[in-house]
């Protein structure tokens, strides 16, 4: 074990850059990667002294994590140690016996022999080996429109259309891939015959000719790629093919994903540095206080740098590809990752990732209360049902969906349409604009993080696809307390047959209290207004959706939901909307504007502490996701403006519980 002393020391680690350079040409295993990060972090231009005049110098500290069985061995450089790169530190006993070392035989490319036999290697066991990944999770087995023909040995590769020509076997894989603004061949109506007869390799972008290459090393006979295989100038072949993603992701037996590539011109393949693929060899401990024991280093972040350092995962169609697909090949800068229903893996850990390394598999999969993946969503032990688990699962995905981008932004509900009807076949529920009717309160308290609105309409504003940006949301909680009642919600889809797409308008309308307050600005909070109406010790700050939408200081509190993990751990605090009048509107029509995360007690000090609406009494136990019984018709008709909503304004008052709509 290692010692509190030690724990709490800033030990020097070396002098200068040059010596850390010099340590690593030596072979040491933490000063090549250290010299690594300082390239891949400073900027050349940042220094004009050069980057040795920003690195002078470096030191190391340890410190235990919070409970865990492991320690965080930092090392800081700089003058003011602006820069740093920890590890993870495990000692002998607790990791068990080191992994083989593979990087000597690595090749100097991400496409070299062995990195594409390691490939087939991972592909060849998952095939053999592993039950959920062979098992299919979507709802029908069907095969593409069109898929592009592989045989091995051609220079060319043929456009079949999947109902026109005997498909001799159904295993074909898919290209995940960056356009970029570069010009690449795309099939549009007029070369559609010709690329039936045949497309030469010497037409196609490199990251097609490589993806091409890695099937044919599979002896997979077929690929779909997005640009080749949908008619690019028609909007109803797009129509079509964009809302069947869930069958051809799905059904593929590969997903190649061009991981690093910013445009399909840059291909698969990367150099690399062989000797960042070696693991850390067994350390025998010299500090100061600790047992002399064996000590391994890992970079518990070598996945999540991997991935995400690229451009690939950054595009929102992206991410439903990724999760539907049974397993991805990521060509990442440096080397491959595996990914698949039951392993993750990487060149440098081959047989799967440590649990020292950090790691968030995706990838949709049965739903089961023995699964290791699922353990960590245990409340106060008890399992959560398996429909719990399914809704944590989808705001993890629209989480991270959240932080990509679309080159179209009228795309967002479009590009995880397919994860919307993957989750809505674990259980009978309905997808209204992003959130789930059954959960539709807890669904409604999202926040921006500096979120805008699009120009043109896209969903109703309390929808989290109404706004382009990072939000967060809460996971399932249980004994939630409501405050709201929700009577009805609707949406109008575009297409008459996919009602998980775009969609035209919506509104939901409810049953509440609505508490009139003024928005304030403190320089201490920066951009997040405080609402007014509370007494002088405590600051309420608000987190605005975007800041054109706040028309005017006035605001609606609509309180949401308090959050309980049983009768004796209430919060004491409650979620919030902040809504403000509809225009052109009569009483009682609003919009969303933002989110607040209020103390209990505001409700007493706004409406008088014997006001009959306080907090404490104003629970609903039922209907706060909305009925589903009339649900299916709701998603179906009326929109917007054009919906005859039914408000009667007797029962509705500022201050007092009544009934609202929200657009």
């Amino acid at each position: 074990m290692l010692s509190d002393s030690l724990r709490r020391k800033t030990n020097p680690h070396h002098s200068s850059l040059q010596s850390i350079i010099d340590a690593s040409a030596s072979g040491c295993w933490v000063c090549h990667r250290l010299l690594a990060y300082i390239s891949r972090k400073i900027d050349v231009d940042d220094a004009p002294g050069g980057i040795s005049s920003l690195i002078k110098s470096s030191t190391w500290h340890l410190c235990r994590q919070p409970y865990q069985k492991s320690w965080r061995l930092t090392f800081r450089f700089g003058d003011d140690n602006d820069y740093f790169h920890s590890f993870t530190v495990i000692s002998r006993d607790e990791y068990g016996g080191p992994d083989t070392n593979h990087a000597s035989i690595a090749g100097d490319s991400t496409m070299s022999d062995a990195a594409l036999a390691q490939a087939s290697k991972w592909y060849r066991e998952c095939l053999l080996k592993h039950t959920t990944c062979n098992t299919s999770l979507v709802s029908k087995r069907l095969m593409p429109t069109r898929l592009l023909r592989i045989d091995e040995g051609e220079k060319y590769v043929r456009l079949v259309v999947t109902k026109e020509d005997i498909v001799q076997d159904s295993h074909f894989s898919t290209l995940s891939h960056c356009w970029g603004n570069s010009n690449v061949l795309k099939l549009t109506i007029s070369n559609l015959e010709s690329f039936k007869a045949g497309i030469s390799l010497e037409r196609l972008p490199k990251t097609f000719i490589e993806a091409i290459f890695v099937a044919r090393k599979l002896s997979i006979p077929y690929i779909w790629i997005d640009s080749l295989c949908i008619i690019q100038d028609s909007d109803d072949d797009w129509q079509t093919e964009s809302v069947s993603m869930e069958d051809v992701y799905g059904n593929s037996i590969l997903n190649v994903m061009a991981t690093a590539s910013k445009n399909s011109h840059e291909g698969l393949s990367r150099p690399r540095d062989p000797r960042m693929l070696e693991i850390c060899p067994a350390i025998q401990s010299r500090w100061e206080d600790a047992e002399n024991d064996l000590f391994y280093l890992f970079n518990e972040e070598i996945w999540s740098e991997r991935l995400y350092s690229g451009p690939l995962l950054k595009r929102g169609w992206v991410l439903q590809e990724c999760v539907l697909s049974p397993r991805s090949l990521h060509f990442c800068d440096g080397e491959l990752l595996w990914e698949c229903r039951e392993m993750a893996s990487c060149e440098t850990y081959p047989a799967g990732l440590p649990e020292a390394c950090e790691q968030e598999n995706f990838k949709i999969r049965p739903l089961s209360s023995s699964d290791l993946y699922e353990r960590m969503y245990l409340i106060d032990g008890a399992q959560k049902t398996m429909e719990g688990i399914a809704y944590d699962r989808w705001v993890r995905w629209i989480t991270l969906y959240s932080k990509t981008y679309l080159t179209r932004d009228s795309d967002k509900l479009a590009a995880v349409s397919a994860l919307a009807k993957c989750t809505r076949a674990v259980f009978d529920d309905v997808y209204v604009a992003g959130l789930w009717r059954s959960i539709f309160a807890e669904q409604l308290v999202w926040r921006g993080l500096s979120t805008s609105r699009p120009k043109h309409y896209r969903a109703p504003t309390w929808s989290w696809t109404s706004v382009d940006g990072p939000f967060l949301t809460s996971s399932i909680r249980p004994n939630t307390k409501y405050h709201i009642e929700i009577d009805e919600v609707r949406v109008t889809p575009v297409s008459s047959v996919d009602d998980t797409g775009s969609i035209s308008d919506g509104y939901f309308r409810a049953w509440g209290l609505l508490i009139c307050d003024t928005l304030v600005n403190d320089q201490r909070y920066g951009k997040y207004p405080l609402l007014a109406g509370k007494d002088k010790h405590t600051n309420i700050i608000t987190y605005l959706d975007a800041p054109g939408d706040l028309c005017r200081d006035r605001v609606i509190v609509l309180p949401i939901l308090t959050n309980s993990d049983g009768p004796d751990h209430e919060d004491n605090w409650f979620h919030a909307l902040l809504v403000q009048e509809r225009a052109m509107s009569p009483n009682g029509f609003y919009t969303r504007i933002g989110y607040a995360y209020v103390v209990n007690d505001y409700v007493e000090y706004k409406l008088g502490l014997d006001h009959p609406q306080s907090l404490s009494k104003l629970k609903f136990p039922g209907n706060h996701g909305g009925s589903n019984s009339q649900s299916n018709k709701s998603t179906q008709d009326g929109g917007g403006a054009d919906f005859d909503v039914e408000l009667d304004e007797s029962v509705y008052l500022e201050g007092s519980l009544g009934s609202f709509v929200v657009y």
